[in-house]
Formats: structure tokens, sequence, C-alpha cells
């Protein structure tokens, strides 16, 4: 896993990556028309939630020396057009803390391209966040305590809009609490059907599940303060715009993986901890820690925090075998920050 570090105006952030990767011989895959077609459709919705994206799209494509159009369809269009991550997420908030977990499933192949990147944005929230997808992100934490990951769902529609990578990242970039990130997340247009797991360090919790026609946020069970999500819709208005024959074909291990995180949880309890948290994320029991080694698919990172501080520690690899790092840098630019100050 590469660790890169982003900083600076939005423009000069993708100016800067963007030479990097030139330099290493990066070469963007063609795009037919109808990626080109879907990516100038999706643009205005991008610009209404999330214009600064669009500065470190130019930056990147200028210093890459791509077409911007050709660059910009890539991303507009990540998650319309297959694959879709397999992944699992989950927050708890007991009395004294507030837990995030996030497992990352995909190919074995994407493993050469994962990032974990400190994002130092002149004008937003500073923040770790996970990817395989260059600017965008699947999951992170920012320095107000705000956690948030993403999941892949099965559906028959896409349609113009903002992708999934791209509103993980303005999330971090924008939004210090669940309120604000569920309210972008319900206004916006999503061109694929994901859940988006966010919670914050006072303990407010919260699952969007969207789609292309509909969106519903789903709140923690009554006495039970933990949300989990997996690879399907559960909130009941969702059913009916998820494709649950595609999902039993590639998705078949989602419900086992959302039984397991939610009974482990309430098993846990008001007790529950970090080391709880990579336990779980750890566990084989009902595929948790994935080892689809038939379509070489498997985890490709972990994520255990704690959102007070906020705490951040990572696997890179299975959970089971390459054990949790904690990763310091966030907490420390924001110390530097405030000498600086």
């Amino acid at each position: 896993m590469h660790h890169p570090i982003a900083k600076g105006s939005y423009y000069d952030m993708g100016a800067h990556y963007g030479a990097i990767l030139r330099k290493h011989g990066f070469k963007l895959q063609a795009q037919t028309e109808e990626k080109l077609k879907f990516g100038r459709a999706s643009e205005p919705e991008v610009k209404r939630i999330f214009p600064e994206v669009l500065e470190e799209i130019s930056g990147f494509a200028q210093a890459c020396e791509l077409p911007y159009q050709r660059f910009a369809a890539f991303m507009f269009g990540i998650g319309a057009f297959k694959p879709q991550p397999d992944c699992s997420v989950f927050a708890a908030a007991t009395d004294s803390r507030v837990l995030f977990g996030r497992n990352y499933d995909f190919f074995y192949s994407f493993k050469d391209y994962t990032e974990s990147t400190l994002t130092l944005p002149e004008n937003g929230y500073f923040s770790i966040g996970q990817s395989d997808v260059f600017i965008g992100k699947e999951d992170g934490i920012n320095e107000k305590g705000l956690a948030v990951a993403m999941t892949g769902v099965e559906s028959p529609i896409i349609k113009p809009g903002i992708s999934f990578c791209l509103a993980v990242r303005c999330i971090l970039d924008k939004c210090s609490t669940t309120a604000e990130a569920v309210r972008i997340l319900s206004e916006a247009k999503l061109t694929s059907a994901n859940n988006f797991l966010i919670a914050d360090k006072t303990g407010e919790l919260a699952v969007v599940e969207a789609s292309p026609t509909r969106s519903r946020v789903r709140k923690p069970e009554v006495d039970q303060n933990l949300v989990v999500c997996t690879n399907h819709f559960v909130h009941p208005d969702m059913q009916e715009v998820e494709n649950t024959e595609e999902r039993k074909r590639s998705n078949w291990d989602t419900l086992p993986r959302y039984a397991q995180i939610s009974n482990a949880l309430r098993s846990a309890g008001e007790i529950c901890n970090l080391k709880d948290v990579q336990k779980i994320l750890s566990d084989h029991t009902g595929y948790v820690c994935s080892h689809q080694h038939k379509i070489k698919l498997g985890t490709l990172w972990s994520l255990a925090a704690s959102l007070e501080q906020p705490r951040i520690l990572r696997a890179e690899g299975h959970p089971c075998r390459a054990g949790f790092k904690e990763d310091l840098r966030l907490q420390k630019v924001l110390s530097l920050r405030s000498r600086i100050r």
C-alpha cells in the first residue's frame, strides 16, 4: 500500500499527484463513447455537489498530459460500469467511545494500486483516506472525528451523477458531523447503488442506502447504538431497487457477514473496544475476513478506529495475517498545526 500526501489547493493536489504518476509511466485505459457521454452528463451534478474536485481532476489531467474529458469520464464512471467491491463496515457507540471498523474486499490484482492518503486541502478538513481509485476515496476519517465508508450494492440501474468515490471524498473534505454527511448524500444524485456508513465522534451513526432512483437513511435500532452494512440494502423502501438475483451470484456472502458482525457487536455491548473491532474484522466466521482464492478476491485493507481523538489503526492486507498498525500521520500534522497557530 502506498502512503502519499496531498496538500494545497485542489488544482495543486491533482497536479502533484498526476506528475508523480506520469514519471512512473501511468497510462489511462481508453474510454468508450458510452463512458465519455456518461461523463459529460455527470459533470453538472459533480459540480453542484463537489465543485472543488473538478479543479483537482483538471490538475491531474494536465500533469499527466491526458484530455480532461477522458480522465473526468473515468472518475465519474467508477462503480457505474462494474466491478463492485465486496466490503463490510460497522460502527458502535458506547458510553466512553465511538468505534468504527471496515474491511475493503476486492480483487487481488488491485493490491498494487491501494493507497492510504494524508489529504491536507487548503479549504477543507484534513483526513486519512483509503482507496484504489486515484482522487476518490472508499473510506476515511477526518480531523473532526467523522468516519465514512461505502459498500457496493447490485442494481440494474445506473444514471449520470456523482460516483461513490467522489461522494466519500466530498464528505471527508467538507463534513464535520454525521448530519452534514447525511444531508449531502440524501440530496445527491448517485451513479450507482451503494451503502454509505457515517459515524462522528459524538456517537451519531447512520447508513445512507442510496441508488440512482432513491435514497433512504437507516439509523440504529432502538436500544442498540450500532450500525452495520455489507453489500445489500436493509431498509424496506430500498428492497425493490436491488438486484437480488445478481447479489446471490456475486455477493453471496453479504448476509453471513452482516449477521456475524451484528451478533459480535451485540455480544460485546458496552465493553466493546478497539481490540474487539480488530478481532471482528479478522474473523473468518461469516466470511468477514475474506479469502475467496478461486476468484482471487479478498480483504485488501482493514481499518479500526476510535473517533474521539481520532485514533486510526490499519491492516494492509488480510487483517488475520497482516496485523493492525497505528497511523499517526493525521495526529502529527494536527499537532504541528496547533503549535504554529
